[in-house]
Formats: C-alpha cells, sequence, structure tokens
C-alpha cells in the first residue's frame, strides 16, 4: 500500500509529472498594432478551501502564453498535453471583474506557465509548499 512499508511517501521516491492542457487561444494585437496568437493553457483542477464560507470548490489555474503559430495551427493544438506547471505569481494589483456577476475585486498576482522541472520543489500533491 502506498505510503507504509516499504516504499513510505517522502518527496524524494514521488515523482510528480503535472502537466498543463491548450485550452483555446485568442488572437490579440502587440504593441506595433500587429496581430498575435495566444494560447491558453490549464492546470489540472484542484479541490481548494474557501477562506469565507470554509467550502470546498474546484479550481484550475490558466495561464496564456505567446505564440508565433498561424490561427490553424492554435486551432490544432487545442487539447494537446504539455509537461509543466502553472505557478502564482506576485504582481502590481489590478481590478478583476468577476465572470457572472457586476463583482470587481483588487488582485496582486497572476500565473505563469514554468516548464518541467522548473520550480518542481513547489509542487506537491497539487499544491504548493509554503
Amino acid at each position: 500500500m502506498f505510503g507504509r512499508g516499504r516504499y513510505p511517501r517522502t518527496k524524494s521516491n514521488l515523482k510528480l509529472i503535472t502537466m498543463v492542457t491548450i485550452t483555446s487561444y485568442e488572437t490579440r494585437k502587440n504593441k506595433n498594432d500587429e496581430d498575435l496568437n495566444v494560447l491558453e493553457l490549464q492546470r489540472e483542477v484542484e479541490m481548494i478551501k474557501s477562506t469565507h464560507t470554509g467550502k470546498f470548490y474546484a479550481h484550475a489555474r490558466r495561464a496564456t502564453i505567446t505564440s508565433t503559430l498561424n490561427k490553424q495551427s492554435c486551432k490544432a493544438l487545442i487539447g494537446a498535453k504539455f509537461t509543466g506547471s502553472i505557478k502564482r505569481v506576485e504582481a502590481d494589483p489590478y481590478i478583476y471583474k468577476v465572470p457572472g456577476t457586476d463583482d470587481t475585486i483588487t488582485l496582486n498576482h497572476t500565473y505563469q506557465y514554468v516548464e518541467k522541472g522548473v520550480h518542481e520543489e513547489e509542487i506537491i500533491f497539487q499544491g504548493e509548499v509554503k
């Protein structure tokens, strides 16, 4: 049984493979007003406990990355999985409109993709070591 006996659950003997999935793409404008295709990545779903209600909710971290791919290539990549993760990073405060509501909140973080092998020490059982 995992976690007992011969193979205790430790960071050193667990090989966690985190994956991200390309879920969509969109065309944006760069600084020179040229079209630029951006891929949206999503990490696996994790259960998070609300600090306000104490109840759990499902959440999947998302991030976008720029690409040099054309629209056809971006569309073909939807559903593709890659090793890596999406990490929460501090950012300058900004206003965020909560989808499906009229509420706005101020956030001071964003999410970014990190490739396989980068910051793996922070990823343990779909959570972060603080």
